[in-house]
Order: C-alpha cells, then structure tokens, then sequence
C-alpha cells in the first residue's frame, strides 16, 4: 500500500482567518486544499470534487460539524473526517469520534501535526477499501494475485497474506509440489509497500553449497579460481525487496549457518571479502517437505527454521479443496490462448471427473491436464471422453458409497508414480511433465519410495 505525498482536502470552518491560513500552510506543503466557510457550501464542494480527507470545525452556525460529518458520510461512506475543536469542546470532539469520525485536532494546531493526522486518516481509508476490495474478489471467486478459489483453506491463506504483507518478518511457505508456493511468495510481494522494488528468486534444489552460497551473496575479484570480477549476490541485488528462496529444505547446512546470519543480523560477507554489507530484505522460502522432521534428522537447523517460520503460511494440497476446481477450470479456460481460440467451454461429466481425481501434481497438474485436454479437443465442448484419454490411466474417482481409501497419501502416492513410470516406458522426464513437478522432485520421490 502507498499512500500519496499530497492530498486534497476539504476544509470547513467559519473563522475566515484560520481558514486561510490553515489553507496557506497545506497548500505549501503540496496539498491541494478546496475550503468552505459554511455547512451548505462544503456539500456543494463534495458532490463536485473527489476528496481524499475533510477538515471540519466542530462549532459552526447553521449545519455543525457533525451533522456536517454525517451529511457527507451519507454521500460518501469512506470519506476520513478530521473534527477541529477549541478547548472546551473536547467532550464533544470525542462524541465525534465515537459517532465516526477519524480523529480530532485542537486549536490552534500546527501543520505538522494536521499533516500527520491527514496522513494516518488517508492510510485507513485505503486499508478499508483494500479490506472491501479483497472480501468481495474472495466471495465472488476472482483471483487474487493469480489464486483462485474461496474454499475456506484458500481464504485462509489470502487472509494471512494480507495481514503480513508489509511486514519485514521472515515468511515460510510449506506445501506439496504443485500447490502454488510461489504465487503467495509473489503475493506477499506484489501486494506490500515493496512492490515497486526486486522480487528475487533461488531454487536450492540440485545445487551445489558452493554455488548455492555464491549465489547468495556474491564474490569479489579473485575470491577462487575463474573469479575474473566481483559478482553480485541475490540478497545485494534484493536489498529492500524480497528474496525468495525456494527448496529450502534442499540447502546444505553450511550454507544454512551463513542464511542464518543473515536472518538475525542483516549482515554477509561476500565470498573471498574481508568486509561486511548490509542488507533490508523480507525473506521468504518454502519447502514441500516437514522442516521439523528434517531438523530432528539433522538435515536443517533447528534455529533456522525458528527464524524463519515467523509468519507460517501453509498451501493446502488441492484434494482439500476441490470445491475450488470448478473456479480454477474457469480461470484457465479464460486466460488459455487455445481455449479461448478454440472457444471451449467444459460439460458436467467432464467437471464432475475432474473434482473427483485425486491431483498428486496439485494445481500444476490440473492446468497441465487441461492443456493437453483442450489441444486435443476437436470439439468445442469438452467432454469426460475427451477428458479420458488424459485421465485414464491415473484416474480412480472417489465414490461416496465407498468407505475411504485405506492407503495412506504416502501409499497412494507411490502408487500413483509406480503406474505413471510403467505407463511411460520409465521415462522419467515425461512422468515429471505428467504429473507437474519437476524432474528432481520426481527423482527424490522414486528414491524414496524405492522406484527405478
């Protein structure tokens, strides 16, 4: 959220004198100021101009101020209200309060406090109407920085984003391969006072710790063998935006003591580097695996992992929210190329099988389905049949008359991969593209599980 430097303010008071030089002194500091000696003629101001505040005096012949307040609330519901008050009004400045109004100034007041006063009131309109923006786009389904759905565990989630999105606090995001880890990194970005500055990304995955710390926090010329000039580290090129670290469970611990220091202190070292830098970034990484269950394997630092699940979102897999399906099926028929050209619209069959399959690949592997769904598609309805030849393989629709499956996700899962592996002659890359994970996650999946 950014709040503008100037405002443009109505102000309405019958001592000519402070009026004018309480004009005066806004209008050099940039503000925009349109003023009012009477109740009627401030009403008149309001139906013609957009305002950002009102200035109101609370003791006015005619129409006081707050039934001033109230007139123009009536008109325009988020107008912030400033009551001005001498000093035996207070009382009454207070009654305004308490009947709406933002907050109340007393006479005489410097420009400065009216200034800071003004600013905090804009702050809280802005924040009720992102607030209403926000309720409104979760009832009616429509996507919030590219999430989609108003099942309560996605709410949850939105919710969480928007109450910590301009903090500095370190943010981890845990969830299943799939599930849109980064669209709530990007979120939380996007979203925040940051937004004008660098979103950076990493993937620990498949990285080396040498390379992984290089990438981090840079090098200086001559800091190893190759190390023709210095180099920039992410957290240099994201200073004072986010940096979003993804895989984080895939770390080495080494580098994880360095990430640590950074957490608590803002401070690295470049490699090869005997001096410091510092830094203001929001960190933020995800995992789609148990940290605490990597900590007490002694696969991830105990203290890490404190500092970094400050704020703790948890995505939720899409089996545990399939009432979100039909709205996400929507939202990608609206925004494919090939949907839209083809003109595609899906049959009921086709939506019932999809909420009823299971999604290991989570989001990743619906969109995945659909595309190739829709490019095969010679009709423009897009039925269960044509849904089939995707599906049937993998597809096992969950019957309500039937007791629930006995396997455990882990089971079902392996399961799931063994049949994919089998279906596509053991080509790993395939499957991965299959299912809407990437190839290294596969591979860890198949290793554990037992798969070749």
């Amino acid at each position: 959220m950014t709040i503008p430097d100037s405002f443009h303010v109505l102000l309405v008071d019958d001592d000519a004198t402070f009026r004018k030089a309480l004009s005066r002194a806004l209008d050099r500091r940039d503000h925009r100021v349109e003023a009012a000696g009477a109740g009627s003629e401030a009403l008149t101001l309001a139906d013609h101009e957009d305002f950002d505040a009102a200035i109101l005096d609370l003791k006015m012949p005619g129409m006081d101020g707050i039934e001033l307040m109230h007139e123009l609330r009536s008109r325009h519901a988020d107008l912030p209200v400033v009551i001005l008050t001498g000093h035996g009004t207070i009382p009454s400045a207070i009654e305004a309060i308490q009947a709406g109004a933002y907050d109340y100034l007393q006479k005489p007041c410097e420009v400065a406090e009216v200034e800071i006063t003004l600013k905090n009131a804009v702050r809280q309109r802005q924040l009720m109407t992102e607030n209403r923006q926000l309720r409104e786009a979760i009832r009616l389904g429509t996507p919030y920085e590219g999430i989609v759905g108003e099942s309560q565990p996605i709410r949850d989630v939105v919710e969480l984003i928007e109450k910590t999105k301009d903090s500095w606090s370190p943010v981890l995001i845990q969830g299943e391969s799939g599930t849109g880890k980064e669209l709530v990194a990007r979120a939380l970005h996007s979203r925040s006072s940051r937004a004008s500055r660098p979103f950076v990304t990493v993937n620990c995955a498949g990285l080396k710790p040498e390379l992984l710390e290089n990438e981090l926090f840079g090098h200086i010329e001559g800091a190893f063998t190759g190390a023709l000039r210095s180099k920039s580290g992410l957290f240099e090129v994201a200073d004072q935006g986010t940096l979003f670290i993804d895989e984080v469970a895939d770390m080495d611990l080494t580098v994880q003591a360095s990430l640590l220091r950074v957490v608590e202190s803002g401070v690295f070292r470049p490699l090869g580097s005997t001096r410091e830098k510092e830094v203001r970034v929001r960190i933020v990484a995800a995992a789609n695996r148990d940290l605490h269950q990597a900590v007490l394997d002694g696969k991830f630092r105990q203290d890490l992992l404190y500092r970094l699940e400050v704020v703790h979102v948890l995505v939720p897999p899409l089996r545990d929210r399939q009432d979100d399906i039909p709205l996400m099926v929507q939202h990608y028929l609206e925004t494919s190329r090939d949907a839209k050209e083809k003109g595609i619209a899906l049959s009921p069959d086709a939506l019932h099988l999809l909420r009823h399959y299971r999604w290991p690949g989570n989001v990743r592997e619906l969109f995945h389905v659909l595309e190739r769904a829709i490019l095969l598609c010679e009709e423009k309805n897009l039925s269960a049949r044509d849904l089939d030849a995707v599906l049937r393989p993998r597809f096992r629709p969950a019957s309500p008359e039937e007791p629930k499956d006995p396997l455990t996700l882990e089971d079902s899962e392996k399961q799931h991969i063994r049949r994919m592996l089998e279906r596509e002659g053991g080509n790993v890359s395939r499957v991965s593209e299959i299912l809407g994970i990437d190839r290294r996650t596969l591979q860890r999946k198949m290793k554990r599980y037992g798969l070749r």
